[in-house]
């Protein structure tokens, strides 16, 4: 291609003539291609533009070049080549910021500018002096982008000059980008003197809050936010209540006792009305910042707020949180509270927050909350009352197994099997109710509350239940029984026309820990419903161990996929040479997932049953089981594996093979 048409052809009116001619430059030494491609970084096309950079990218230019592409920046009316160009210096990478400290001595301040914000950008030791010593730039523009390249790098040692210039350089813009950064180095320490200057001047006292955030470290540096948290402007306020909050993690103990007293004597002059003005719907950060300034204060005016804030997921841990900094009485007022809320969703968490605490007088709003007209609210409460001790909660929680809502019964079922080991007789009576319901969901909680109450006999009758989902619930609850009744009631299940209670009580029978079981589980490995074959063999390896191992090595050679699988687990669990090598035989007629597997298995147990076979899965046809046999290789021998490696990166087609493929070879 002539030189001279791809000028011509840089500069039609056609944009993806324009975008082509770019791509053609790669053929070409960056000599013949350099005038196209700098003409292109300030192509009207963002396309054209970014594809410039990726082409003089790839030319890898050389200092001339790179001292070229800097004079580019000088030019003041096309945005789009001065980014463009700057992209590419950046990502040139450290190798040109050599050149770049010799332009900040230039005269063109513009230029200074973007060189700075380019050491900014690619940091290291040698960036970093040249950003210290464009502190010190006569423009304002430059040395305040100095400031915010520091602040990126969060170099510590960055702080004292930052705080040198704060103090001799008084123009407003720059002392806000150097608070800033400040803030991002985030060194807690003692307050600056410089800084509590600041915080005089109504332009930058909210910039000096969110610095004092990220560095204060000290009681003085509390009493400057102090100030901001009374301040009538909302956002000077909120900023300096988000700072107290992290400062006051940075605080020790005596220094926090001594905070705590000081927003105690502040309490009365206003800060409780400004943290309640401050706590704003949908402002995560700074409600959480309110909350925990009121633990900390634990002053009883504060609860209503704290109360209100157990409503809002994403605010419940930190409300409790600071409610354990209350004294006792804190139960008597949520109780109150409870009493008084109109929201469905604060009662609700009003009965989560009496049931966390676990205090005698909670159970007046519990017993409320097991009546209230929101299935919600009765739900919490009737989880909240399996962790209080009155006598009068167990039996209006059972009355809410025939509550409308599900929600509601399930947390009563839940409740009334932790009530087992207080009132047996009370679960016992609930069970029988439930078990002669008409709706299978009730008999299914029967199944529950009778495997609690340890009553074999109940859950035996549940065993025959017409409905399959009953007699499966009822196999898992024989599973809870004592060893010897859970073995002898899960018996008739095992024989069950349905495979998913053969399942539960394939798996019951594991849980039992009774080795009478084994015998029946023995037979259960010839069902003719391969899952349920699955659960009888890991019952049976749980109770056998290695006595299970020639079930085991029968399954795999005969098993399908699902057994294969189930199969691979329990060799991993009985780990015996004998197993292990089962897996390795014939491996060449197994696929998919069991392939996969048995590969995994292999490599972990005895990498050399697995080395005649390497071969064969690096040209499987799934891609995904070679990908498996390239991560093994890993574990051959550093010459044989390359050359395997190198032939099947010939062959593979694949992208994410060959990637994986070149990711092992470049980490040989």
């Amino acid at each position: 291609m002539v030189i001279s048409d791809s000028h011509s052809r840089a500069a039609d009116h056609d944009e993806e003539l324009r975008y082509r001619t770019v791509q053609e430059q790669r053929r070409l030494p960056l000599e013949k291609s350099r005038t196209v491609l700098f003409t292109a970084l300030g192509d009207d096309s963002w396309r054209v533009r970014k594809q410039a950079v990726e082409v003089l990218l790839a030319a890898q230019p050389d200092q001339d070049t790179l001292h070229q592409l800097i004079d580019l920046l000088r030019d003041e009316d096309n945005a789009g080549l001065r980014n463009a160009t700057a992209e590419l210096l950046v990502r040139c990478g450290v190798r040109v910021v050599p050149i770049l400290l010799d332009y900040l001595d230039d005269a063109d301040h513009d230029l200074r500018k973007l060189v700075v914000d380019a050491l900014g950008a690619l940091g290291g030791e040698d960036a970093h002096g040249g950003l210290i010593k464009a502190l010190s730039d006569p423009d304002n523009n430059v040395a305040a982008a100095a400031a915010e390249g520091l602040g990126v790098a969060g170099n510590a040692r960055s702080i004292p000059e930052l705080l040198k210039h704060l103090e001799l350089n008084q123009e407003s813009f720059f002392r806000f980008n150097a608070l800033a950064a400040l803030g991002q180095i985030g060194v807690a320490g003692p307050l600056p003197p410089v800084v509590k200057q600041l915080a005089g001047q109504d332009i930058l006292r909210r910039a000096v809050y969110e610095c004092l955030g990220k560095i204060g470290g000290d009681v003085e540096a509390v009493e400057l936010l102090l100030e901001g948290a009374l301040s009538h402007l909302p956002s000077v306020r909120q900023a300096a209540i988000s700072s107290l909050a992290q400062v006051l993690q940075h605080l020790g103990v005596s220094e926090r006792a001594s905070v705590k007293e000081r927003l105690c004597q502040l309490a009365d002059q206003g800060l409780l009305e400004q943290l309640a003005a401050s706590f704003v719907s949908g402002t995560l950060a700074q409600n959480q910042a309110v909350i925990s300034i009121l633990g900390l204060m634990a002053d009883p005016r504060g609860l209503g707020l704290l109360f209100a804030a157990l409503a809002d997921e994403r605010l419940a841990a930190d409300a409790e949180n600071a409610l354990k900094g209350f004294d006792a009485t804190v139960g008597m007022a949520a109780v109150t509270r409870f009493e008084q809320a109109e929201s469905a969703a604060e009662r609700a968490a009003l009965c989560r927050f009496i049931g966390s605490q676990g205090a005698v007088e909670g159970g007046v709003a519990i017993r409320r909350g097991l009546v209230d007209a929101s299935a919600q609210v009765r739900a919490a409460a009737a989880y909240a009352a399996a962790r209080l001790s009155d006598p009068e909660l167990p039996s209006l929680v059972a009355d809410l197994m025939d509550d409308d809502d599900i929600l509601v019964r399930e947390a009563a079922l839940a409740t009334l099997r932790r009530y087992a080991g207080i009132d047996q007789q009370l679960i016992s009576s609930a069970a029988e109710q439930l078990a002669e319901s008409t709706e299978s969901e009730r008999r299914r909680g029967a199944a529950l509350l009778f495997a609690a109450v340890h009553n074999g006999e109940g859950i035996a009758r549940l065993l025959k239940d017409e409905d399959p989902s009953v007699r499966e619930a009822a196999a898992r609850a024989a599973g809870k029984l004592k060893p010897s009744d859970g073995c002898t009631h899960l018996m008739m299940a095992l024989v069950d026309e349905e495979p998913d209670v053969r399942i539960a009580a394939a798996e019951a029978l594991g849980d039992c820990q009774d080795t009478a079981a084994i015998a029946p589980l023995r037979l259960l490995l010839n069902d003719t419903d391969a899952w349920v074959q699955a659960a009888a063999l890991r019952s049976l390896v749980q109770l056998a161990g290695e006595a299970a191992l020639p079930d085991l090595i029968q399954l795999w050679d005969q098993g399908d996929e699902v057994v294969q699988l189930a199969c691979l687990e329990a060799f991993e669990q009985v780990s015996a040479a004998e197993g292990i090598k089962a897996v390795s035989r014939d491996l060449g007629r197994h696929d998919g997932e069991v392939l996969k597997g048995a590969i995994e298995l292999l490599y972990r147990h005895d990498l050399s049953l697995l080395l005649p076979w390497f071969n064969h899965i690096l040209c499987h046809q799934d891609w995904d089981v070679r990908i498996t046999a390239v991560r093994a290789s890993g574990a051959l021998p550093e010459e044989e594996r390359m050359t395997l490696l190198r032939m099947a990166l010939d062959r593979e087609d694949n992208d994410l093979v060959r990637a994986e493929i070149n990711s092992q070879l470049g980490a040989a």
